[in-house]
């Protein structure tokens, strides 16, 4: 029988990840997790959530969605949204639907405020204002001041030319990518993932990143897409490598995500309701953007606070389906080696490489975007 200082600590843990939960976006997790310790007082947990309301409880739960296993030592990590760092670095062990395991990661890492909520209608509001624009800016990074007043606050993306040059993982080659990380644990998307966008439901594989970079070699097999590792975290070996845009901080980003794949990865139209910023460090990427004030012609969904899906594939739109559409105007744009998109809140976007390619990006998670303040 375990005794009450053991009993005490496991209440602590499972209220400290009740307390947690209570701070962040419950509602974009739909599933169980079975939580279980690997130490010498081991007891496990499940959380259960659905359609914005959760539990916690102690025990095994006999059919979990997720089994996260870990040591005690390492779940103050986990309620920092550290999910995919630990995991990289072999400490934490995933089974299961690894798509729930990446949005609890996500989920623990935002900090929802009581003040502040994404407002579409204001987003779109603010960006209507603002003369049209025929082509997307590109130039050097200007003055923040000057940034924040023609960029940030007006709601109009640009692309700067010279904020990603000086990173040093510009140097690495993706073979000296592999030599120095390979060892790394990843978790790419695999099968048709953009029919699964923004979703839980994302077909995934556990590999090491020297063992995805090998996968991405080979000879793409039916009709879906390549392998994609997107929007995993920055591993640690690789954060001191890059640069924080001088418009944003980590206090307010929280850890950058990468997004490494070869030609033909695709990210579908979407939007998110945060300012963010995507850093061009290998290879270019084809971009197509919306204005936010164009949501009523892109047929948009949402199972998330933070992002909106569209549904129509402004490459291959279907008039039948989508006849609003033919209103919509849209921006293309190409972001090279050692550019940086700037992307206010709400502007949608659809994403493609053109090349292997490694980005790294930004979101402006816990404050609101620059228009709305």
């Amino acid at each position: 029988m375990k005794s009450s200082r053991e009993h005490r600590t496991a209440d602590e843990i499972i209220h400290s990840m009740n307390a947690r939960l209570l701070r962040s976006y419950a509602r974009d997790l739909e599933g169980i997790i079975q939580f279980e310790f690997m130490d010498e007082h081991a007891f496990g947990f499940h959380l259960i959530t659905s359609e914005g309301a959760f539990e916690v409880k102690r025990g095994r739960h006999a059919r979990p969605h997720l089994r996260i296993t870990l040591a005690t030592t390492d779940y103050q990590e986990v309620l920092s949204g550290n999910v995919t760092q630990l995991y990289a670095s072999g400490r934490l062990k995933l089974e299961g639907n690894l798509g729930l395991g990446l949005g609890l990661a996500r989920m623990l890492s935002s900090r929802a405020s009581a003040d502040w909520f994404p407002d579409r209608q204001r987003i779109e509001e603010i960006s209507a204002r603002s003369a049209p624009l025929e082509r997307i800016e590109r130039r050097d990074m200007p003055p923040l001041e000057v940034f924040l007043r023609e960029y940030a606050r007006a709601c109009r993306p640009v692309i700067l030319l010279d904020v990603v040059r000086t990173w040093d993982v510009r140097a690495l080659s993706p073979e000296q990518l592999k030599a120095r990380f390979g060892a790394l644990r990843v978790v790419p998307r695999i099968g048709d993932y953009v029919a699964a966008a923004f979703t839980s439901h994302h077909t995934y594989a556990q590999l090491s990143l020297a063992e995805y970079l090998d996968m991405i070699q080979s000879p793409l097999v039916g009709d879906a897409p390549p392998p994609y590792l997107g929007n995993n975290a920055v591993p640690d070996g690789l954060l001191s490598a890059i640069q924080y845009p001088p418009f944003f901080v980590p206090e307010t980003c929280g850890r950058p995500n990468m997004w490494l794949g070869p030609a033909g990865t695709i990210t579908p139209l979407h939007r998110d309701l945060v300012d963010n910023a995507l850093a061009q460090v290998v290879g270019s990427k084809q971009l197509i953007l919306f204005p936010p004030e164009q949501s009523c012609f892109l047929y948009t969904w949402s199972n998330s606070k933070l992002l909106d899906g569209a549904k129509v594939d402004p490459d291959h739109p279907d008039p039948l389906r989508y006849p609003l559409f033919e209103q919509a105007r849209g921006l293309e744009c190409t972001l090279e080696p050692g550019e940086l998109l700037f992307l206010p809140a709400g502007w949608f976007h659809k994403v493609r490489s053109l090349s292997l390619s490694l980005s790294i990006s930004f979101f402006k998670l816990y404050e609101p975007p620059a228009s709305v303040l």
